[in-house]
């Protein structure tokens, strides 16, 4: 909604639903990805450590054709496995592997946090 408001530019979420431990099944949407069809996507995550997730979740716009696929990512803690950049991000983490990073966000954002423990 803000974005939409700043921008004056239509905002249509789809989100992305997959199970990184079971790779060999599809991702599901809550939208027909097929919405997304000639438009610039911007995926984003809270988190990005191995880029599993985004690597994951870009598969269901494989066979559809977009403008451009951007991402966009919360923390980033480059610990890639995968081949993954991102073109936006919030804040960079130097962090060891054996840290869980945790993003709170509130709908108001007046509690929004980011936690390493």
């Amino acid at each position: 909604k803000v974005l939409e408001k700043i921008s004056g530019i239509k905002v249509i979420l789809v989100k992305i639903t997959l199970d990184k431990e079971k790779e060999h099944l599809p991702a599901v949407t809550d939208l027909p990805v097929e919405q997304c069809a000639n438009k610039v996507v911007v995926m984003v995550d809270d988190v990005l450590n191995s880029g599993r997730t985004f690597s994951y979740g870009m598969r269901v716009f494989l066979n559809i054709p977009i403008k451009k696929l951007r991402t966009l990512v919360m923390v980033d803690r480059s610990h890639r496995i995968f081949p993954v950049s991102t073109d936006f991000t919030g804040i960079e983490l130097a962090t060891v592997l054996k840290e869980h990073v945790d993003v709170m966000l509130d709908e108001k954002g007046v509690t929004d946090a980011v936690y390493l423990r």
